[in-house]
């Protein structure tokens, strides 16, 4: 997934108790679909786009998915989080890209959906009736982009659309929206993991996430416990490596991470909302003390595929002055049993922001900055030595 770095579990970590999906990837979840766009324009434009798909490029605008957000700190954007607050659902595709780009991705979007519309012969109120306002998430990446030059536009986006149907593996590190981002001090960008999560009678759910890394400091990196960054940095002052120098707003802890959660679990907008809160804490298992800073945008989104929330009315066009009620029933987990979703949330988060780590590339960018990537095999070195086994009961 990315070139041909390894990923966390290659290098001897496996976060967490539960075991990962057969691709440990966000495309486990039944249904959904990614595409992503990179774009190198050298020397100074690297950045792209990641789109993701809850239940396929045809079918999410058919139907919507109940959904929550959580921001652990929210100088950052993410629109369409005030919709979905507001309704507990979206049949939106949800995009990840750069913080000028924004935007333009919400254009192409909303031109996406009355394309879709005009496919199916919806006349203006019945395309009405499905619209949503999209949902697009930035991160900054301006010190290894020419962020001014605002090269992603619809063009692009649709690219992404087609690649979201043919598309076999979520690219990591350097990759869609990920593509110029960096993570405690090295490279970051994309990053993937899965959970399988055991129900009674044999039925298992399956719980995927996704996340654009651009965040943390090098002396708060931990894997598996083992305080990574601070060895590493030790390392380099013994053997008198000059780091290189970046602008001031390089030099400080990145910001922002955004991070989408989908589980094939039936869940209501409430339960969202909590499974959203978790990402954080696999954010803390991977950076500590320093995740939620003053000026990141660390903004997390849980969805579920596991029930429908909105069946149109059938008495009513949806407009009408007080239009009769309708009802349908519809499926979700019992409260007392959320807790394994909130540990499976945790580890998949912490695991998709190390594969991100691992697999990212270094890149020279805009104005000949140069992020390095993670040294895996001194990291592998280092976690051999370091790392105690957690039992598994």
């Amino acid at each position: 997934m990315g070139g041909t770095r390894p990923r966390i579990r290659d290098l001897g970590y496996s976060p967490g108790r539960f075991k990962p999906g057969p691709k440990n990837s966000l495309l486990d979840v039944k249904g959904v679909t990614v595409g992503q766009v990179t774009i190198h324009e050298e020397p100074d434009v690297h950045t792209g786009v990641t789109l993701i798909f809850p239940r396929g490029v045809d079918g999410t605008r058919q139907t919507p998915c109940y959904a929550a957000s959580h921001d652990l700190n929210g100088m950052g954007e993410f629109t369409g989080t005030h919709g979905i607050a507001e309704w507990g659902f979206t049949n939106s595709p949800i995009a990840f890209t750069n913080t000028v780009s924004i935007g333009k991705v919400y254009d192409a979007l909303f031109a996406f959906q009355f394309s879709q519309a005009d496919s199916l012969g919806e006349n203006d109120v019945e395309a009405g009736r499905r619209m949503t306002i999209p949902v697009v998430g930035e991160t900054f990446d301006g010190l290894l982009n020419d962020i001014r030059r605002s090269v992603i536009d619809k063009e692009v986006v649709y690219q992404a659309i087609q690649a979201a149907k043919s598309q076999s593996e979520i690219l990591e590190g350097n990759c869609g929206g990920g593509t110029a981002m960096r993570c405690h001090g090295w490279k970051g960008g994309t990053g993937t993991a899965s959970r399988v999560i055991p129900g009674i009678d044999g039925k298992e759910y399956m719980l995927g996430v996704i996340v654009q890394a651009n965040h943390g400091a090098k002396l708060d990196l931990r894997i598996g416990n083992v305080p990574v960054g601070e060895l590493l940095e030790r390392e380099r002052r013994e053997k008198g490596v000059k780091e290189v120098r970046l602008p001031a707003a390089g030099r400080a802890a990145e910001g922002s991470i955004l991070v989408v959660i989908i589980t094939d679990a039936p869940l209501l907008p409430h339960q969202l909302r909590r499974i959203a809160q978790h990402a954080g804490m696999g954010i803390t298992q991977v950076g500590g003390h320093s995740a939620g800073r003053n000026a990141s945008g660390e903004i997390f989104l849980a969805l579920s595929t596991g029930s429908v929330p909105n069946e149109l009315a059938t008495g009513s066009s949806g407009f009408e002055y007080l239009p009769p009620l309708e009802t349908h029933r519809v499926e979700t987990l019992k409260n007392e049993v959320i807790d394994s979703l909130f540990y499976a949330t945790s580890e998949a988060v912490e695991e998709a922001i190390l594969n991100c780590l691992c697999k990212a590339e270094s890149l020279r960018g805009f104005k000949g900055r140069y992020t390095e990537a993670l040294p895996v095999e001194r990291v592998r070195e280092l976690l051999g030595r370091y790392m105690v086994r957690p039992e598994v009961e």
